[in-house]
């Protein structure tokens, strides 16, 4: 687990009224999964995020670009087979788009995440941070 990418993906994502609750379940492995667990029905506790509505790929691959095109990213995520892993973009997306499990894809030093929630249509990204 990456403890300080996950402590800035809270400070910098997540609604300030939850974040002090979420950093203190993450500090320890035995309450993270209190996190984890809440991932499915996420929406409301994203800040700074746009609806992604289409296709994902497309909104991802143009984003990316920005970011100088990483090749992997850190997951967050209900599927313990891949959550708290770096993966390959295409392999994390392929692992959760449409599998609903709640997953953050964070990208770059939390510059950008990725959010697929419960729901077919439930994803979302975030807004660039320079």
């Amino acid at each position: 687990m990456d403890l300080e990418l996950e402590e800035k993906v809270i400070k910098r994502f997540i609604i300030n009224k939850k974040q002090e609750r979420y950093l203190t379940f993450i500090q320890a492995e035995k309450t993270r999964s209190k996190f984890i667990d809440e991932l499915s029905h996420f929406t409301s506790q994203l800040k700074d995020f746009e609806e992604i509505k289409g296709n994902v790929w497309k909104v991802l691959e143009e984003k990316l670009k920005k970011l100088r095109n990483p090749t992997d990213c850190y997951v967050i995520s209900e599927n313990r087979e891949i959550d708290a892993r770096r993966l390959n973009i295409e392999l994390a997306l392929s692992e959760i788009i449409g599998h609903g499990s709640g997953t953050l894809l964070v990208f770059g030093n939390a510059n950008m995440v990725y959010y697929e929630g419960e729901g077919p249509s439930d994803r979302w990204i975030s807004k660039q941070i320079k």
